[in-house]
């Protein structure tokens, strides 16, 4: 089968060395050959860089799937590692210096401006709602302040995320036991 392939290849030669006296032809086919060859070389170049990319993403999502694992087991009191209790001390240091930097930020707001506009006849608000940013008093479960804009209704924070001990898969909420590795967790 390879013979009548190389005899037909050299057939298909020869015609071309034929027609083609000049080389135009023959230069034209080369130079195809080798834009087809960039191109692929290019086509697999990105497919390469593609994967790589989506690696570093899989690898960022494991490293943060550590980390909360080892975060929740300090904040358990049973992580043991000194060398991970200090990272967690280290994070939970960060945590008091944004707090200091939030309630330092609170003191540095200006005060909201004063009411100047006779603001219009609203439904009459429930007792005791009002604004915690400029204190006028608010519509019964309005979600922003009708005066200065301030978000009134606070949305539930996510529910925690709880890893397995032994294994670090992501258990759900109130399980027993690991789906992962079927160990019982605390």
């Amino acid at each position: 089968m390879s013979d009548l392939i190389g005899k037909l290849v050299e057939s298909a030669g020869q015609a071309i060395s034929e027609v083609d006296k000049g080389g135009q032809i023959q230069s034209a086919i080369s130079g195809l050959r080798q834009r087809m060859a960039d191109a692929d070389r290019r086509r697999k170049l990105n497919q390469v860089k593609q994967q790589l990319q989506d690696l570093r993403a899989q690898e960022a999502q494991a490293i943060n799937a550590l980390s909360a694992q080892v975060l929740a087991l300090h904040e358990a009191g049973s992580l043991t590692q000194t060398e991970l209790v200090s990272l967690c001390r280290g994070v939970d240091e960060v945590r008091v210096q944004i707090k200091e930097k939030e309630a330092e930020l609170a003191l540095l707001q200006p005060p909201p401006p004063p009411q100047q506009q006779v603001q219009p006849e609203a439904p009459p608000a429930a007792v005791g709602a009002r604004c915690p940013n400029c204190g006028v008093a608010v519509v019964q479960g309005a979600a922003f302040c009708q005066s200065c804009g301030t978000r009134l209704i606070q949305e539930a924070p996510p529910a925690p995320v709880h890893f397995c001990i032994h294994c670090g898969a992501q258990l759900r909420e109130g399980a027993r036991f690991c789906p992962s590795c079927g160990q019982s967790v605390p």
